[in-house]
């Protein structure tokens, strides 16, 4: 059987044009930048506090941690992809890129501010709670 040349630059040109958006999807990352430290609820800061003081780092007792990048915990995390200001100073928008373990999914988060202190109330699109609380938490400076 001889094959087909037509087919053979199809395959290519279809193997370059995905090796094209795949750099170009890891090069659209955005950055937070009203996220201007690390945060975490109060349950994933205690968490840090307690991996500075020397506990072993494993899946349970490393928290989920917040910054300008995006989510980071032991298992996967999300990068900002896109971040829209919705309200001057006060809400965003942001469309994310999940992973834990080999799953990856589109995500779609608010951040709004709290107006006296330095946190936020995060909403999930899809989920049907109330929206999470993260407060600054850096890394070895207390809460």
């Amino acid at each position: 059987m001889r094959s087909d040349p037509h087919m053979k630059i199809r395959t290519l040109f279809l193997t370059l044009a995905l090796a094209v958006f795949a750099t170009a999807a890891a090069e659209a990352k955005d950055r937070a930048t009203f996220l201007t430290g690390q945060y975490a609820t109060d349950e994933q800061c205690a968490k840090l506090r307690k991996i500075e003081s020397g506990t072993e780092k494993n899946v349970s007792t490393v928290p989920e941690l917040l910054d300008a990048e995006g989510f980071h915990s032991w298992e996967g995390g999300c990068e900002f992809t896109k971040v829209f200001e919705h309200e001057p100073g006060s809400s965003w928008l942001a469309f994310m890129i999940c992973s834990e373990g080999a799953s990856i999914t589109p995500e779609t988060y608010v951040f709004t501010k709290h107006e006296n202190e330095d946190g936020f109330e995060v909403s999930h699109s899809n989920r049907e709670e109330a929206p999470e609380t993260y407060k600054r938490c850096d890394a070895n400076i207390g809460n």
